[in-house]
């Protein structure tokens, strides 16, 4: 079985977007890390709300030559010609039959993330910790009881701190 992982960056006070879901806090270098994940990534696995404003905010589909799979309760799917594909149907139980095969990374999402973590499918969480305090916006993590993880690495990088985490 192959893994899952997530990159994420996390204000201080656990926001990972403004309540407007803009992400201009977060920091070029931080981007620019994710951003490497990214282009070295086979697969991706992305949420409904990321997955509107990528295509939003960017004018269109950035990642055309990637395996993209979006978990959605709707195909809304405005990329069909990228490599875009919707999982609405037992979305969770598809995300487990592409592991078996892929390596996946997923892109922005807390839902996703908070699902991924709840049903034991995400292997590696990569956060990102900027200083800055956002008061309110989209949370990092929705409920997610009795989840083991032990640091695998920490390191203060620029202005920003990297700490990975794998699932005990």
């Amino acid at each position: 079985m192959k893994q899952i992982k997530a990159h994420i960056a996390v204000s201080l006070d656990g926001f990972i977007a403004t309540p407007d879901h803009e992400l201009d806090w977060i920091p070029q270098s931080v981007k620019s890390q994710i951003g490497k994940e990214i282009a070295t990534a086979d697969t991706l696995l992305i949420g409904t709300n990321t997955y509107t404003y990528i295509f939003e905010h960017w004018g269109g589909w950035p990642y055309k030559g990637k395996r993209s799979f979006v978990v959605s309760s709707n195909d809304i799917n405005v990329t069909p010609n990228c490599g875009v594909d919707f999982l609405t149907n037992k979305s969770l139980n598809q995300v487990y039959k592409l592991k078996q095969e892929n390596d996946l990374l997923v892109v922005g999402s807390s839902k996703l993330l908070t699902s991924l973590i709840k049903t034991n499918l995400l292997d590696c969480l990569t956060v990102y910790t900027v200083p800055i305090i956002l008061g309110e916006g989209v949370r990092f993590m929705c409920e997610t009881l009795d989840s083991k993880w032990e640091l695998d690495k920490f390191c203060i990088m620029d202005d920003f701190l990297y700490s990975s985490f794998l699932r005990v």
